[in-house]
């Protein structure tokens, strides 16, 4: 009889393990302007995440990485941006003071989700 209740007990906490929701870390699912996309007159990024994320630990930093004419730029932190979170915590909106001169820019995010893991990445684009 033993056995038997050892196989009861296995399929009961198995129940239990499968019961439990899936975690997912936050990732991005769409930008503006889109991921290697070329534009102009940006004023505003916007990216979308899969899931909500905590908006006091969460954040990103426009950088321009090159410049029309430039060679040799080095990668410099766009300042006078203003990041906020959307109602739904699920996007992070930069807007700029002014648009985005010619130039390739990257985009670096920081999101904690629901399960508290610190997750990183870069969204890259043009302007020009």
């Amino acid at each position: 009889m033993k056995p038997l209740r050892s196989l009861a007990l296995l399929a009961a906490s198995m129940g239990l393990v499968l019961a439990m929701p899936a975690s997912a870390h936050t990732r991005i699912v769409s930008s503006t302007p889109a991921a290697g996309a070329s534009a102009k007159a940006v004023k505003t990024v916007t990216l979308t995440f899969n899931e909500a994320f905590m908006p006091k630990l969460s954040g990103l930093e426009i950088v321009m990485t090159a410049m029309p004419g430039m060679a040799g730029h080095a990668p410099m932190k766009v300042t006078g941006v203003k990041v906020a979170p959307s109602a739904d915590n699920k996007s992070l909106v930069a807007t700029l003071a002014k648009p985005l001169p010619a130039g390739s820019y990257d985009v670096n995010w920081h999101a904690v989700g629901d399960d508290t893991h610190r997750m990183t990445g870069k969204v890259s684009f043009k302007v020009g």
